[in-house]
């Protein structure tokens, strides 16, 4: 299994976290199943394998279209996947998607909506035949980022209050206090809350939760053994009751029964660092 990561152009930074290929190169899969904590970034994936499903807390079994944007997962979710793996797709950062596009992204919220709904279906039908017939990693990404700056327009927009707000999260893995993040805005805390869930599609205080939800995936991923004091404290939780039921909320289980039950996926993904595209 292969999964390579590209970096933006420059001008694309403040709104693009990477452009990511992933594909299976020792043959197909059988009935993986490939489960997440919610991420906080939204995006749009180009399948171009084998059909797949999603399962989360609003679908049961959803046949994932072939071309799509996936929302803001408030959840844990789950990939299930059989045959043929080869996806490329760009990772928006929080506010990217309507900054760039002016995308109601509240409204893809825990979905995967065929892309051809928001873009025009020749559009999409062009970026799938060129992301299938286009055989290597970073020609597929100098694909999706010619997609974005051809539908973003001649002009691209600058970052905002909002878009440097939701960033600040990111950077900081969602320790900080959204007080600090308003007064930086210069905006009352009705004003900076209204614009933040419009441009990100969750209140700021309810994404910096999973943003760290996020982190603490990242620390345990991979790993044989955790510390789990060691992860409560790095992610600074009062206590270790604080931090098991915030786990159980997002994911359904407690710390070890989802590290117990996704620890075999380290032997198939690897843990990718980004690449530039030249």
């Amino acid at each position: 299994m292969q999964y390579l990561k590209f970096l933006p152009c420059k001008q694309l930074e403040p709104f693009i976290e990477c452009y990511f290929i992933w594909q299976s190169i020792s043959g197909p899969v059988q009935y993986m199943v490939v489960e997440s904590p919610p991420t906080g970034f939204c995006s749009v994936v180009v399948n171009c394998g084998d059909p797949y499903f999603l399962q989360n807390k609003k679908y049961a079994k959803l046949e994932v279209p072939s071309v799509f944007v996936a929302g803001q997962a408030i959840y844990s979710y789950k990939l299930l996947l059989n045959g043929h793996i080869s996806m490329a797709g760009i990772v928006f950062k929080p506010a990217g998607l309507a900054s760039l596009f002016n995308l109601p992204v509240f409204e893809f919220t825990e979905e995967r909506l065929d892309l051809s709904k928001i873009f025009k279906a020749p559009v999409v039908a062009e970026l799938a035949s060129l992301i299938q017939h286009e055989k290597d990693p970073a020609g597929k990404a100098k694909i999706l980022e010619a997609f974005v700056l051809k539908q973003a327009g001649d002009k691209l927009p600058a970052p905002d209050a909002i878009d440097e707000a939701a960033n600040k999260i990111v950077q900081s893995n969602g320790l900080l206090h959204v007080n600090e993040l308003i007064e930086q805005a210069f905006m009352s805390r009705r004003n900076f809350e209204r614009k933040f869930f419009k441009k990100v599609g969750l209140s700021p205080k309810y994404y910096a939760r999973i943003r760290r939800m996020s982190y603490i995936g990242n620390l345990i991923a991979g790993k044989a053994k955790v510390d789990w004091p060691d992860v409560f404290h790095n992610c600074e939780y009062y206590d270790q009751s604080h931090f098991i039921k915030d786990f159980i909320e997002f994911t359904g289980r407690t710390p070890q029964q989802y590290f117990d039950e996704n620890r075999e996926l380290s032997k198939y993904v690897d843990k990718p660092t980004g690449q530039p595209l030249d």
